[in-house]
């Protein structure tokens, strides 16, 4: 039994290794195709002539790598934080061979004093030289036990010295990736904070562009379809979810709604009207839900939500629970990050950098999920209030300041 058990113990880092093998490999896939993106976005860019290095296209151009190297880093850090846990349980088995041998060790040198008690007798005359046939027969007894327990304690000795030489094998190579994905993390934290001072100088010179800021709200109202796709697209998804559920439970009763998706238990959000908080902290309404004119260029936009002016890397939070369900980069509004919450409501957060937060993540409301974008009309959060297909004013459901 104690062999067994020491066998399973020996396999479980191999185990444990085997079971985030392919989350390991889903996390390397998605880098290897982020880094891709960021490479093809960046060798454009370098094709631009020095004119062009100066458009609006530019900016946009800067600001999609800006997401991708915030996914980047974020894609690392939950790699980091995976090896950790796994160095973490190593320790743990480490420490417990440590105990372990040193348990077995205090119960040889138990067997060592008998021995030498003992030992200059030959077990035969160990026995014969017993003052009666019962104890004969216990010293035989205790004999036999001995030379088992004896055997026992060796092999147990020897099996967890091996286990601890694996673990501690397995150790450096888990503190040896770690040390790599830290390593590759700051680097791209290097990487993202040149092309975010990059931005910051553009945006600085297309600020006096009145084409470019024409180019700008051109693009914002091309962005509010793609954002109204992105909610029908979830709803569809949804509802194929649902679907498959249902077709599941009729094999099988006990079939359950996986719980990254699961939204039963969560806060009724219809029952936050004129109570929800606030996705930044600071801040006032710079443009309303519905029709805005612009009197300096004399344009109408439909707004879909609000536009909200606040101070740049203001941090941006989530107003309700629910899950992250896409992270999708649109020209216009930069990052885009919407939440699904109960009752087949979602909220969409636009002008989003240093995201925080991965797809399917559950948030609470009030988890931070990044941090407000700079922007060619300042630090502007854009945020909207979806119900099924039927865009809502956030002004009514937002909490009076």
């Amino acid at each position: 039994m104690v062999k067994y058990t020491l066998i399973i113990i020996l396999l479980l880092p191999v185990l444990l290794l085997s079971q985030s093998n392919n989350e390991i490999k889903k996390q390397n896939d998605q880098l290897s195709k982020l880094n891709t993106e960021i490479d093809a976005l960046e060798k454009s860019l370098n094709q631009k002539t020095a004119q062009e290095k100066e458009s609006i296209s530019a900016l946009q151009n800067i600001s999609q790598q800006n997401v991708l190297l915030s996914k980047v880093i974020h894609n690392l850090s939950s790699q980091e934080r995976n090896k950790q846990n796994e160095i973490s349980k190593i320790n743990e088995e480490i420490n417990k061979a440590e105990n372990k041998i040193q348990s077995l060790q205090a119960e040889y040198s138990k067997y060592v004093v008998w021995f030498y008690k003992h030992g200059r007798l030959s077990g035969f005359k160990y026995i014969i030289n017993a003052e009666s046939l019962n104890q004969a027969l216990v010293r035989y007894k205790y004999l036999s036990h001995i030379s088992q327990k004896n055997r026992e304690i060796i092999e147990g000795l020897k099996e967890n010295n091996e286990m601890l030489v694996s673990l501690e094998v397995n150790l450096k190579t888990e503190v040896s990736g770690l040390n790599k994905l830290v390593n590759s993390k700051n680097n791209e934290k290097v990487k993202l904070a040149s092309k975010k001072n990059e931005k910051e100088k553009l945006i600085s010179k297309l600020r006096e562009d009145q084409k470019a800021i024409e180019e700008e709200i051109d693009r914002k109202r091309k962005a509010e379809i793609k954002i109204k796709n992105l909610i029908a697209n979830l709803i569809e998804k949804e509802r194929e979810r649902q679907k498959k559920l249902r077709e599941e439970k009729l094999k099988n009763n006990n079939a359950t709604l996986p719980a990254d998706y699961n939204y039963a238990g969560f806060a009724e959000f219809a029952d936050l009207q004129g109570k929800l908080s606030w996705p930044v902290n600071n801040g006032e309404i710079a443009r309303s839900f519905g029709e805005n004119k612009n009197n300096r260029l004399n344009t109408v936009t439909l707004n879909y939500g609000i536009d909200i002016r606040t101070n740049d890397d203001t941090k941006v939070f989530a107003v309700a629970e629910g899950i992250i369900s896409a992270i999708e980069w649109i020209p216009g509004y930069g990052s885009v990050i919407i939440i699904t919450h109960k009752g087949e409501y979602r909220t969409v957060y636009g002008h989003v950098n240093d995201i925080i937060i991965s797809e399917g993540d559950k948030v609470e409301a009030g988890t931070q999920i990044g941090q407000v974008s700079d922007s060619l009309e300042g630090s502007i959060m854009h945020f909207e209030i979806w119900n099924n297909r039927n865009y809502q004013n956030p002004e009514i459901w937002l909490v009076r300041k």
